[in-house]
């Protein structure tokens, strides 16, 4: 269970850090900043059990972002899509040390009409934090194209026989840094 999350949460993180954006180097302007971030991701295929047959699943995300200001540019809240691929195919039990890479695109749609399209790189926390998804990158297109992003969330499944008994489909998520565009 603990391995899938881990793959879980990248996926998430991936999604969360291209819709808003994360905290990045101390000198760099802030350009947006939110207050929270959540959602879903799901895997197709799941992660199968411990013993069972390895792949490498697609993770769609979804999410929310609220709380963003300065308000005017985004009109304060969000809804995240994302995509993302681990890097090497695995069950639970391969992922469970962490330590991955998965790589993805993601696309926040403002509350004002706006969109901002970001491409990441999500890393898989390792030991007790295999939870956390620390993610970076930069956004692509539309509203702060050109800005980098980093950020982290924690993840947990959605259901505790998934990646026990059954395979891991669905996990949860809420950011564990404020979201934040430089």
């Amino acid at each position: 269970m603990k391995g899938s999350l881990v793959r879980v949460g990248v996926a998430f993180a991936l999604a969360a850090s291209m819709a808003v954006g994360f905290a990045s180097p101390a000198s760099a302007a802030t350009a947006n900043q939110c207050k929270t971030f959540k959602g879903y991701a799901t895997f197709s295929p799941g992660v199968n059990p411990p013993g069972g047959a390895k792949n490498n699943p697609k993770i769609t995300v979804h999410g929310t972002v609220a709380g963003c200001s300065p308000t005017k540019l985004t009109g304060g809240s969000g809804a995240v899509t994302g995509i993302i691929k681990g890097t090497k195919p695995g069950n639970c039990s391969d992922t469970v040390k962490g330590g991955g890479t998965q790589k993805g695109t993601s696309t926040t749609k403002w509350k004002n009409g706006k969109s901002s399209t970001f491409t990441v790189t999500v890393k898989e926390g390792t030991g007790s934090n295999y939870n956390l998804a620390t993610i970076t990158g930069k956004v692509t297109k539309g509203l702060f194209a050109g800005k980098l992003v980093a950020g982290q969330v924690r993840f947990s499944a959605a259901n505790s026989s998934m990646c026990v008994s059954k395979p891991l489909t669905k996990v949860t998520f809420v950011q564990t840094k404020p979201l934040v565009l430089h």
